[in-house]
């Protein structure tokens, strides 16, 4: 992954200001003795330290003011850097119940259609003031309600653009409050070791600028039995992997959101070997859902909260879980002209 383009402008005034400092110690001859010899060797014409002297004019104090270039160059480039103001966001997860399973014959046909199901989780979002949210088990005919109900309101990722496994885990987000910079998926082990591409974005607030990585996975459940629990360690290790690789690579606070099917056994491994912390708090506190947000130690979190009933009851045999983040300030390059 490459650097973020911002990188280079910060460095650009930097070489400048080495090169300036370059070109005035070869004006005033300040080159070291090594340098003549290096020449000397390489067959160039020797010169004899008189001749170098009378070539080298000397620096009396009325020169030394000169070296303020490098002093103009560094407030240039502290001029370049700005402060982008912190911000807060609802950040939320939500596994809404596969279509499959509330279909005639399915495990949970006692559940209200897809349709209206997507509809109630949407009121719920509403009322969590959600900004983002990842979502697990969203089969193609409930994306299909998504995407009917917000319209322009919201943006999505993967949805159906990768396969129609891959809708199962899209993120989601208030295009009012961020646009996406960089959509991605990586291979995380489901069922039996049988892949999935799980989504993660590069979010930008819109208006502060600040940018974020969001991720959102499902690793596999319980339901085939003990077998599975091989496929979880596997998939929790290339989270941490990826988790570790943006933070190094970007600096950009990351987030995770998704359902696990563990609780401390995810918790605690994560957070751990990651700059990440869970929401709720330290990991052998409070009530702990299978259904995971997390983000960068940087990131506060405030107003947790787990709803599982009312409307949720009849949407999903999961929770809503959702919190505000902040994301303080922090100091990035000015791309204006």
């Amino acid at each position: 992954m490459r650097k973020p383009p911002e990188l280079v402008v910060t460095l650009a005034p930097l070489l400048v200001l080495v090169l300036v400092l370059a070109g005035v110690g070869v004006a005033f001859g300040l080159t070291g003795h090594d340098d003549h010899r290096a020449r000397d060797t390489a067959g160039s014409p020797s010169v004899t330290p008189s001749v170098a002297q009378s070539l080298s004019p000397v620096i009396t104090p009325t020169q030394v003011p000169d070296i303020a270039i490098s002093k103009d160059l560094l407030r240039s480039v502290r001029k370049q850097l700005h402060t982008l103001p912190e911000f807060r966001f609802q950040i939320a997860t939500l596994n809404v119940l596969g279509n499959s399973h509330t279909v005639a014959g399915g495990d949970r046909a006692e559940y209200a259609d897809s349709g209206t199901r997507m509809a109630w989780a949407l009121q719920a979002l509403e009322q969590a003031s959600a900004d983002v949210v990842g979502f697990q088990e969203m089969q193609p005919t409930q994306y299909a309600a998504f995407r009917a109900r917000t319209g322009s309101q919201w943006d999505s990722w993967p949805g159906l653009a990768v396969n129609a496994d891959a809708v199962d885990n899209t993120l989601a987000w208030d295009t009012s409050t961020f646009r996406a910079v960089e959509k991605e998926t990586i291979a995380i082990p489901y069922f039996f070791g049988r892949t999935r591409q799980m989504p993660y974005v590069l979010l930008e607030n819109v208006q502060t600028k600040q940018r974020i990585w969001v991720a959102n996975f499902h690793n596999p459940a319980h339901k085939y039995g003990a077998t599975q629990a091989k496929w979880r360690r596997e998939a929790t290790a290339r989270e941490i992997a990826l988790v570790n690789k943006l933070a190094a690579e970007t600096g950009y606070p990351v987030f995770l959101t998704g359902d696990m099917n563990e609780r401390q056994e995810y918790c605690n491994p994560v957070t751990a070997s990651t700059d990440l912390r869970w929401a709720g708090g330290a990991c052998n506190s409070g009530r702990m859902p299978v259904d995971f947000i997390l983000g960068s130690s940087r990131v506060s979190f405030a107003g947790y909260t787990i709803r599982d009933r009312g409307v949720l009851g009849k949407v999903t045999d999961h929770p809503l879980v959702y919190a505000t983040a902040t994301v303080p300030e922090s100091r990035a390059p000015s791309l204006a002209k």
